[in-house]
């Protein structure tokens, strides 16, 4: 009888330690993309693109994980507490924990994904050398994706279904924009995901890329100059590239190949990110 109640309190301290960890270790949920090719850029007889949307390329990405959902405003929060940090500026719909994150830096986005990738004990993706900036795309910690990773999953990966936006040829369901939103950011993963699953690629907020901004860039694929595969982006500017359009944003910025270029160190309230991750190979 004593070894029956010893026994079920190691069962019962097992299931409720671990589970407390694994609670902690769940977000950000993460899924797999499988590596592929794709045109990426805007076809040239696109009559909306800009001229830093083309010409268009292929090129290949190797498998990679992304988050479901942009990271939100409960998950900064945990990332603020811990390092001792100030929240940005509140907006005016205040602090909702299931909102994604607004208003914040390239380069605090950057400083999160180190963070979360040694509290999950990943390897650290981005060191500095003096004023430079490096990443590592063979580390597995968190990142934000690259341009070219961005785009290849809003267009579906190797799931593709060739849709005009994110997931369909119609918005109205799959994304919160000027025409919905109510001048605001809504609740992550209340539109309907697009074919890999992933949630609010366009719209809600715009998401930080790793990429620095050229306008000539994809003239550079095309010569042979930049890679065609895993490309990471220009090797020079000041500005780096957001994509997927916000609750701020008209239809045509919800293209999955419009993009802005933003300093580094500028704040907006629809401005957010996601992250992804390499797989070690």
């Amino acid at each position: 009888m004593k070894k029956s109640y010893l026994l079920i309190l190691l069962v019962v301290a097992v299931v409720f330690g671990t589970g407390f960890n694994k609670d902690e270790e769940a977000w950000p949920e993460m899924v797999k993309i499988e590596g592929g090719s794709f045109m990426f850029g805007a076809d040239k007889r696109d009559m909306l693109a800009e001229k830093d949307e083309k010409p268009q390329n292929q090129v290949s990405v190797d498998a990679f994980y992304m988050s479901k959902f942009e990271v939100t405003v409960w998950e900064w929060k945990q990332y603020v507490k811990e390092n001792k940090l100030q929240m940005p500026p509140k907006q005016a719909w205040g602090w909702n924990d299931a909102f994604p994150i607004t208003n914040v830096t390239w380069e605090e986005a950057i400083d999160f994904c180190n963070w979360l990738s040694k509290k999950h004990g990943y390897d650290q993706v981005y060191s500095r050398r003096g004023p430079i900036l490096t990443c590592n795309f063979e580390a597995d910690g968190y990142r934000l994706p690259t341009e070219a990773e961005w785009e290849f999953a809003a267009r579906g990966g190797v799931k593709s279904k060739g849709f005009k936006y994110v997931g369909s040829d119609n918005p109205e369901r799959m994304a919160w924009y000027t025409e919905n939103s109510e001048n605001r950011p809504h609740v992550y993963g209340t539109r309907y995901a697009n074919e890999l699953g992933i949630h609010d690629l366009n719209g809600n907020v715009w998401e930080w890329c790793w990429d620095k901004y050229d306008p000539a860039y994809f003239g550079d694929i095309k010569s042979g100059s930049a890679p065609s595969h895993n490309p990471t982006g220009a090797l020079a500017g000041e500005k780096r590239i957001v994509k997927g359009g916000s609750w701020d944003s008209k239809l045509s910025f919800l293209r999955p190949t419009n993009k802005v270029a933003t300093l580094p160190g500028n704040t907006y309230e629809f401005y957010g990110f996601r992250v992804v991750r390499s797989i070690k190979k």
